[in-house]
C-alpha cells in the first residue's frame, strides 16, 4: 500500500483478530504506520472470553434456556479448548449475533457484495477460518496485547460496538485506557456488536473521513 499510495506511512485498520495483527505491525513498524484505526479491538484476550463467557451464560439463565444452560455449564468457564470455545460461540451467535439486529445471512451478504468476492465464496471462507481458528487456538487465546503492546507510536482509534461480546467491548476500554500513544480517540457505535462498518456504516465512514484522514494528513 505504501508504494502503491507514494507514502511513507499509510493508516492501519484492524478488526477482530486483524486488531491483534494491526497492534503487532504498528508497534514493530512505527515508520511505516500514520495512525492505527482498531474495531472489535483485542487487549487482554483471556479476560475477554471470560466476560464473553459470562455475558452468554447469565443469557442462558435470563432465557430459561435448558440446553444452552446444560452445554455451558458442561464447559465451564474459560480457559477453553477450541472446540468449547465453540460451543459457547454457538449460543452467542444464537442469542445476540454477532451484528446486531442483522441476521447471519444477510451479515454475509453484505460483506460478501463486493466485486472481490460473492456468496458462493462462503463455504470455502468458513472452513479456512475454522481450520484457522484451530490451529492458533491455543497461541492466540492466550495473547494479551496489554502487557506485549503498552504503547504506540501514532495517533489511535478504536471504534467500539456498545454490544459486542465476541471481543468483550469493556475489555477494548480497558486497552485503551491503558496505551500510551500520541493521541488516542475511542468512538462509540451505540446500534453496533462486533462489526460496525456493516452495522453503522454511515458512522464509520464518516469517523474515517472526519476523525483518521486528517491526521494522517497532518
Amino acid at each position: 500500500m505504501r508504494k502503491r499510495l507514494g507514502k511513507d506511512k499509510v493508516a492501519i485498520y484492524g478488526h477482530s483478530w486483524g486488531s491483534a495483527l494491526g497492534v503487532l505491525y504498528a508497534a514493530r513498524c512505527p515508520e511505516k504506520v500514520a495512525a492505527y484505526v482498531g474495531t472489535g479491538q483485542i487487549g487482554d484476550w483471556p479476560a475477554s472470553e471470560l466476560s464473553s463467557y459470562a455475558f452468554v451464560l447469565a443469557e442462558a439463565e435470563r432465557r430459561h434456556n435448558r440446553k444452552a444452560l446444560q452445554e455451558l455449564r458442561a464447559i465451564g468457564a474459560p480457559p477453553h479448548t477450541f472446540r468449547k470455545m465453540m460451543v459457547q460461540r454457538k449460543w452467542l451467535v444464537r442469542f445476540v449475533g454477532i451484528a446486531r439486529g442483522i441476521s447471519l445471512w444477510r451479515f454475509f451478504r453484505i460483506t460478501l457484495g463486493g466485486p472481490e468476492s460473492s456468496i458462493f465464496a462462503l463455504p470455502n471462507i468458513v472452513r479456512g477460518q475454522l481450520f484457522s481458528a484451530n490451529a492458533m487456538w491455543p497461541e492466540i487465546s492466550a495473547l494479551n496485547l496489554v502487557k506485549a503492546v503498552p504503547a504506540l507510536q501514532m495517533p489511535v482509534f478504536f471504534f467500539l460496538g456498545r454490544h459486542d461480546h465476541v471481543v468483550a467491548a469493556e475489555t477494548g476500554v480497558d486497552y485503551f485506557d491503558m496505551l500510551t500513544a500520541p493521541s488516542k480517540r475511542l468512538v462509540w457505535f451505540e446500534e453496533s456488536a462486533h462489526e460496525p462498518p456493516v452495522e453503522e456504516p454511515a458512522k464509520f465512514n464518516a469517523a474515517m473521513a472526519e476523525l483518521v484522514r486528517p491526521g494522517v494528513r497532518s
